[in-house]
């Protein structure tokens, strides 16, 4: 029998497992702030975007691990600062993702979730990609991992 080359291809399942650790409040905190961010981007949160973020956080398997219920909760809360005070909002959120930059993994898995509540309104506007590539630099991550930005020549 030939011996084949099996390439590796990682277990999704896996992977949010190896970066997720349920209960954790740092993560929890991080990707709920992240995505309140990006939710934000434009300077305000309008019903239909609220109803497709809703939608995309039950679909997300990285809230799954913390509680979707939980999660929305926390969004909303933060979404109300941001309303009340979109500074204050901004500095708490941002402080909240930037305790992630240690896990490299968490922080990438952060970065891909917040592309997908980007992309939950059906597109991924300048404001946020801004978001996204800020969120990158707080993390350390590279954009163009994301395709953010072009890969350079």
């Amino acid at each position: 029998m030939p011996n084949r080359k099996h390439r590796y291809r990682p277990d999704f399942r896996s992977l949010l497992k190896e970066a997720w650790t349920p209960g954790d409040a740092i993560q929890f905190d991080a990707i709920v702030s992240a995505s309140a961010l990006v939710a934000h981007a434009d300077g305000w949160v309008t019903l239909e975007e609220r109803r497709k973020v809703t939608e995309r956080f039950c679909a997300l398997e990285d809230l799954a691990i913390f509680g979707p219920d939980e999660a929305l909760e926390a969004f909303d809360r933060l979404i109300n600062l941001f309303d009340r005070d979109p500074e204050i909002a901004r500095a708490d959120a941002e402080s909240a993702v930037a305790k992630l930059r240690s896990q490299p993994l968490a922080a990438r898995r952060l970065v891909a979730t917040a592309c997908g509540v980007a992309a939950a309104d059906g597109g991924f506007d300048e404001a946020e990609r801004d978001v996204v590539l800020r969120l990158c630099r707080i993390l350390n991550v590279p954009p163009v991992e994301f395709e953010l930005i072009a890969t350079p020549a």
